[in-house]
């Protein structure tokens, strides 16, 4: 009588993938993050192992079943992983930013785009000609810093947070803080682009001319300055203060007069605002006494699942 030899298909894939891995690796083809998560994943083998003893002689296709309950575990255990990680504060990574101004610069363009990233634009002390601030996070994060003088008394300043490697190490994974100082004393065109984090952008004090803010995910906190700005025609926006998923507190002194167009995306969040201010048809919320107001600005708010809320504030 002839007794039929099993084979375990799955163990030879199994041995199959790892052998492919360390090839791969070898030929540099697989990113130091991937093959990161990989090798730490490597117990998973055993409960595979476990599993397929312990169903296949009891569940039909028990291998497979037991080779997609491992990656399922494992799947989950790499999400849970990174998304802990991505919370924690690093300081892996340390660079101060210093960019001096030319004299004579009559409006200077701000463009920052950050990753998971906690934002905190204040005002530079009295006097100072310069950019300065300083970043702190992840050693998986790039800060990139260009100034292009426009050739006509203006400037743009550029900081750019990347992330090189498409899959960063899990090691060095998690958030970043961002403070920067912008000077008093020139018209200032600020735009600011987020991924992720809390984004506090005081601009008391500067001559903003024109704001533009663009947070993904996260709450945004703007402080508006006393100034009515001089290159901007009356009655046009000023720009878009987004919060795309969180909330958005907008500040202004009691001495200027605001009309904010809200983009709610029917969220159906009713905004919070003083009695100062009159909510409008066409979801608006426009000052008292606008018509007679020595300066009126005016700015989209986008925030399409927070709440948003205006406050004024005295001086």
């Amino acid at each position: 009588m002839k007794v039929r030899r099993q084979t375990n298909v799955l163990l030879g894939l199994v041995v199959f993938g790892v052998a492919l891995l360390l090839l791969l690796r070898a030929l540099g083809v697989v990113p130091d993050g991937i093959y990161d998560l990989l090798t730490r994943a490597w117990p998973a083998l055993l409960v595979l192992f476990g599993l397929t003893l312990f169903l296949r002689a009891r569940v039909p296709l028990g291998s497979l079943l037991a080779l997609l309950l491992t990656g399922g575990l494992v799947a989950g255990v790499a999400v849970y992983a990174y998304s802990t990680r991505a919370e924690q504060q690093r300081d892996d990574l340390q660079q101060d930013i210093a960019q001096p101004l030319p004299p004579g610069l009559t409006l200077l363009r701000v463009r920052i785009e950050t990753l998971a990233t906690d934002v905190d634009i204040v005002r530079a002390p009295q006097g100072a000609a310069s950019i300065s601030g300083r970043f702190v996070g992840s050693s998986e994060s790039q800060i990139s810093v260009e100034w292009l003088d426009g050739g006509d008394t203006t400037g743009t300043f550029t900081l750019r947070e990347t992330r090189p490697a498409p899959f960063p190490l899990l090691a060095a994974l998690g958030r970043g803080t961002l403070r920067l100082e912008l000077p008093a004393g020139v018209a200032l065109d600020v735009e600011f682009r987020g991924t992720q984090g809390q984004a506090t952008l005081n601009m008391d004090g500067m001559a903003l001319e024109r704001l533009n803010v663009d947070l993904a995910r996260g709450d945004a906190l703007v402080t508006l300055p006393n100034y009515d700005p001089l290159g901007t025609p009356p009655n046009e926006n000023l720009g878009t203060l987004a919060a795309r998923d969180g909330n958005m507190t907008v500040l202004l002194p009691a001495d200027i007069s605001g009309r904010f167009e809200l983009n709610r995306a029917g969220s159906g969040i009713r905004p919070d605002f003083p009695d100062s201010y009159n909510y409008l048809d066409g979801d608006i919320l426009e000052a008292r006494g606008i018509d007679s107001a020595a300066t009126v600005i005016q700015y989209t708010i986008t925030v399409p699942r927070g709440l948003i809320t205006l406050q004024v504030r005295d001086g």
